[in-house]
């Protein structure tokens, strides 16, 4: 059985044949579904108006001028009143709320040193002074200031 698909494939080849020449298949469905109905009615209005050359019409006296002042007369878009951003301040107290939230908890934890990246057992004394995440103690800082020859 053929279906709406098989019209909307075949809706060109449709709309250039006559009403009366249509395969019966295709009668039968326009009967029931006019939804097919418009789509092959569109299809013909715009064949017939190609066929015509509606482009090489030229319009009536003082067309131009009809037009002109119709689009005067009409109401103006009304424009915004400049508050284009209040929707957006809704968001503040949320946006607000959420980094002293991470502030809060970023204070409160002990950050953990390079973790992940690369290993931290072969790092030098400098190296470890620079990237660790401890707070340096003497003898770390004594130790880098020996590695690097007092530099």
């Amino acid at each position: 059985m053929k279906t709406c698909s098989a019209i909307e494939r075949d809706r060109n080849e449709l709309a250039a044949v006559p009403p009366q020449e249509l395969p019966g298949w295709v009668r039968d469905h326009l009967t029931t579904c006019r939804t097919c109905q418009r789509r092959l009615a569109a299809a013909r209005l715009a064949l017939g108006m190609i066929a015509a050359r509606a482009g090489d019409m030229t319009p009536s006296e003082g067309f131009a001028e009809r037009v002109t002042h119709a689009l005067a007369r009409r109401p103006s878009p009304e424009v915004p009143d400049g508050d284009l951003w209040k929707p957006a301040w809704g968001l503040v107290p949320a946006f607000t709320a959420a980094v002293i939230t991470l502030f809060v908890l970023y204070q409160t934890s002990s950050v953990p040193g390079p973790t992940g990246f690369f290993s931290t057992e072969s790092l030098s004394a400098g190296e470890h002074l620079v990237l660790g995440s401890d707070e340096p103690e003497t003898d770390t800082v004594l130790a880098a200031v020996l590695e690097g020859n007092g530099r």
